[in-house]
């Protein structure tokens, strides 16, 4: 008797914490007859389904969730009296619940309904189903990028963990083959950048992210290029480990190679044109008073020096020309011909040229299109390539000079190497020498860059030859390994026009001498006091203007007529066309002659009527070209 009261207030306590659990954690607990028919319906939940606590009591489970066969089947097996868990979906409700059944027995032991408790496992599951399809899209992501990602140990030494399937495209090794000999990586990457990774990882150690670019071995023996970068990432473990990514830049390098030679040689190009400009001035100076010298007394005691003098400046001339065909700044006299023509022409120049141990075959094509160039400039191309070819086989050997069509369908390379889709005409050289190495072909067409002997040639033959054919709107290929000879390969546009014939100037002693009056803008004092020597001697009344307000002036106040403009392409404060504007502005029928030591970007804005006239020049063809306007 005396535990009998001590029983009531245990089962109100249990009855409690009961109670405070089924309204307070995200279940439903409930209870149904034999026939279905809810006896109990308790829990949090419930509101997410709509209903209030005890709502549910005496309707059938099988009419509230009748479009829910697995609830209804769940129910079924539950009232033959079985005890499972399944789970129980409710989509247009967003809900999912873990539902454990229990069958109810009666006091002698019959089957009187079944006991549940849902559990809300709707978060949970869209967490689950958040982070599978985070994990998904990350391998979908990591499989269609380019880069290869990575986990693996800190050091040069460290283990790999994990690596993406693009390791096989960028180095040629499957994920498992890589990560069985992972251990041994730094094998695979240069020697001379080893040192680079060790830097990057010792800066990773003290907070850094891991940056580094280096070159790896690939399985078939290439390199390529990497841009490695990663961050220290904790694991589960307390390991920190190298998060990172693998990016190929091998096209991008070549690229900035490529970006760097071309700049290099635009900027020697420029500071060549620079210098074969103002020495065309001096040389012009020059040659313009031994050329007096001689006019004035041919058999005297000085002849034979001033004979010298010029013979020097032609030399030091065709040196500055070289310059300018590299700098691409030299004026062309581009005409329609027939490439054809060029090299049977020089054949017989040719044969003298190279070496009696170097046979030299010619392979022209039939029916060449013309193409358009300066005749003079390509014969340089011509006899600069093959005295290269000739030097090339210091033993002898065979030198073949071919051309032919070739149609591109595509455009052809990128940037300085690009080449348009089109038909062009090709002139090669090919040789059997020695042959180059990478270097040596990347170097190639540099101005001063030779691999002879000291005092063998200049270094100007190639970049001659480059200068010459792109300012041709052409292009100019190499193909060469050591010891397996060269191919220069030359493309020119072929154009639809047919060839003109060439004339060639004569000329006259009428030339030298002439009337009227001439207006001399040249900036260079000795220049200009030059020509206004040669202009007087030749019998021509000559106004001078040193620079762009004094011509302005002269316009101005000079009530006289002027029968020519003679005029340097460049002057202070004004270039040549805009001095011509002003100068015709006064005189519309004024005839003009320009001159220039290069043909820089204004001459393509020059007048198509004025001529123009090379410098270095002698006071005889200065004349001659004067003669040649006024007689026009």
């Amino acid at each position: 008797m005396s535990t009998q009261p001590k029983l009531a207030p245990a089962l109100t306590e249990a009855e409690q914490r009961l109670r405070a659990l089924v309204t307070t954690a995200p279940i439903v607990l409930f209870a149904l007859d034999r026939q279905g028919v809810f006896t109990l319906s308790e829990g949090r939940a419930l509101h997410k389904l709509g209903l209030q606590p005890e709502e549910a009591i005496g309707r059938s489970v099988f009419e509230m969730y009748a479009k829910y066969p697995d609830i209804l089947a769940s129910a079924t097996r539950a009232l033959r009296g079985e005890a499972f868990s399944a789970p129980s979906e409710l989509p247009e409700l967003g809900l999912c619940f873990e539902t454990h059944w229990a069958p109810i027995h009666d006091s002698h032991g019959a089957l009187a309904g079944t006991i549940g408790v849902a559990v809300d496992v709707s978060e949970r599951n869209r967490n689950e189903r958040a982070r599978e399809e985070a994990e998904t899209l990350y391998r979908s992501l990591v499989e269609q990028l380019s880069a290869v990602t990575y986990i693996a140990e800190l050091g040069l030494e460290g283990e790999w963990l994990f690596v993406s399937p693009q390791i096989e495209s960028l180095l040629g090794y499957s994920p498992q083959e890589w990560l069985a000999r992972s251990a041994n990586w730094i094998d695979h990457v240069h020697p001379d950048d080893r040192h680079a990774v060790a830097v990057a990882e010792e800066a990773t150690l003290h907070g850094n992210p891991f940056r580094a670019e280096y070159r790896m071995n690939r399985r078939d023996g290439s390199m390529v290029w990497i841009n490695d970068s990663g961050s220290l990432v904790r694991d589960q473990d307390g390991r920190e480990l190298l998060h990172g990514v693998l990016v190929d830049v091998t096209e991008q390098k070549q690229l900035q190679t490529r970006l760097a030679q071309t700049e290099r040689m635009e900027a020697v190009g420029q500071l060549a044109s620079g210098v074969a400009h103002d020495f065309n001035n001096l040389l012009t100076i020059i040659k313009g008073y031994s050329s007096l010298m001689l006019e004035k007394d041919p058999n005297g005691p000085d002849a034979h020096a001033a004979r010298e003098i010029q013979q020097a400046a032609d030399r030091a001339a065709s040196l500055t020309h070289q310059l300018l065909a590299f700098g691409r700044k030299q004026t062309l006299q581009p005409r329609i011909l027939d490439i054809n023509v060029i090299v049977r022409g020089l054949q017989t120049m040719l044969r003298r040229v190279v070496a009696e141990n170097v046979e030299l075959v010619i392979s022209t094509g039939n029916r060449l299109r013309p193409i358009k160039a300066d005749p003079v400039q390509m014969e340089q191309v011509l006899l600069n390539l093959v005295v290269n070819a000739r030097d090339a086989m210091p033993t002898g050997g065979k030198l073949t000079i071919s051309t032919e069509r070739i149609q591109l369908p595509l455009d052809v390379g990128q940037d300085e190497t690009l080449v348009r889709a089109g038909s062009y005409i090709a002139l090669s050289v090919r040789d059997t020498g020695i042959g180059m190495d990478a270097a040596t072909r990347a170097r190639i067409f540099e101005p001063f860059f030779t691999t002879k002997e000291v005092g063998k040639g200049t270094g100007l033959g190639l970049a001659t030859v480059y200068g010459i054919i792109k300012q041709s709107n052409g292009h100019i290929e190499v193909e060469s390994e050591p010891g397996a000879g060269s191919t220069f390969r030359v493309l020119l546009p072929e154009v639809d026009s047919e060839p003109a014939p060439s004339v060639k100037a004569v000329m006259t002693e009428s030339q030298k001498r002439g009337t009227g009056t001439i207006l001399l803008a040249e900036d260079e004092p000795l220049l200009r006091e030059l020509g206004q020597t040669i202009l007087k001697q030749a019998g021509y009344d000559v106004l001078t203007a040193p620079d762009a307000p004094s011509l302005e002036q002269l316009v101005l106040t000079y009530s006289g007529s002027v029968d020519l403009l003679l005029t340097d392409v460049v002057m202070p404060g004004m270039s040549g066309p805009e001095l011509v504007r002003v100068v015709k502005n006064r005189w519309p029928d004024i005839r003009v002659l320009y001159m220039s030591g290069y043909a820089d970007d204004d001459i393509d804005d020059l007048d198509r009527d004025a001529g123009f006239l090379q410098k270095p020049f002698t006071p005889s063809e200065l004349t001659a070209k004067i003669a040649e306007v006024l007689g026009n």
